[in-house]
């Protein structure tokens, strides 16, 4: 089985699962790391199936899921939760005040509440997010903005959001409705943003209007002649005027 493995070292509670489980996985399997790499026809070689059950740092999840089914017919699943736990908790999250999907009234509930799934389910690196939800699904870009409090999902991106981070398919509806409450209150908020603009409008333009035939109905002002003064500064004499 080849020399023993190094003793796992890591302050994460959850990585330090994570890599006890990949180890007695394998070794129940009996497998070594040269084996485990056959396994995966290669895809990865034994160097990085070890490092990933080393504990030093936490591995991607595709390796993870890799090692797993290369030990034999058996579900990833618990792999995939202890993985997400583990970078969960490497990125502090705090999920405490986003609400539930029942309880969103708001785009940026919805928002905060997509960003605490986001990191429940293992803030898995973006550009994976994309492969997994298939091609034009789930586009980086738009979860990134998301994020970042800039744009919204559609329902299809929703979907495959809930998906990809393992969100159980009953609890989808749930997610469905908060997005369609929060469509409805953006569509009422912006007929009525554009009602007020559309007054002003015509407010303005009455005003306009008023203030246009008030100053054509205003008789022009009278011009006044001023007494020519001399180089002195004095008023000049009556003869100079003639």
């Amino acid at each position: 089985m080849g020399r023993p493995e190094k003793p796992i070292r890591t302050l994460n509670p959850y990585l330090m699962t994570l890599a006890t489980y990949l180890r007695e996985t394998r070794e129940e399997a009996g497998l070594t790391y040269a084996e485990l790499a056959a396994r995966t026809r290669h895809i990865w070689s034994a160097t990085t199936l070890q490092r990933a059950a080393g504990g030093e740092r936490i591995p991607r999840l595709q390796v993870v899921e890799a090692y797993v089914l290369a030990c034999g017919p058996r579900s990833a699943e618990r792999a995939r939760r202890l993985w997400r736990h583990a970078r969960s908790w490497e990125h502090g999250a705090n999920f405490t005040n986003a609400p539930r999907p029942l309880l969103v009234a708001s785009a940026a509930d919805l928002r905060a509440a997509l960003r605490a799934t986001y990191y429940k389910a293992g803030a898995m690196p973006l550009r994976e997010m994309e492969r997994r939800a298939g091609l034009g699904r789930l586009p980086r870009t738009t979860v990134r903005r998301m994020l970042d409090g800039a744009t919204m999902l559609d329902q299809e991106q929703l979907r495959s959001f809930l998906t990809v981070c393992d969100v159980p398919e009953r609890d989808h509806q749930d997610w469905l409705d908060a997005w369609t409450r929060v469509w409805k209150r953006n569509t009422v908020d912006e007929l009525h943003a554009r009602r007020l603009v559309d007054e002003m409008t015509v407010r303005m333009a009455k005003t306009t209007k008023v203030m246009s035939h008030q100053l054509m109905d205003r008789p022009p002002p009278t011009r006044q002649l001023h007494s020519p003064r001399t180089l002195s500064g004095g008023v000049a004499p009556r003869e100079d005027l003639d």
